[in-house]
C-alpha cells in the first residue's frame, strides 16, 4: 500500500467516481477559491 504514489491513488479515486460527484467537487472547489479570493480583495 505504501509504495503506491498518492497521485495514482487520487487518479484512481477520481476515475471511480460518477460524473455527478465530480461536478459537485468542482463546484465546491470553485466556491472555496472564490471565497478565498474575495477575502483578500
Amino acid at each position: 500500500m505504501d509504495d503506491i504514489p498518492t497521485k495514482t491513488l487520487i487518479k484512481a479515486f477520481i476515475a471511480d467516481m460518477d460524473p455527478f460527484k465530480k461536478n459537485l467537487i468542482k463546484v465546491f472547489i470553485a466556491i472555496a477559491l472564490l471565497m478565498l479570493i474575495y477575502k483578500y480583495i
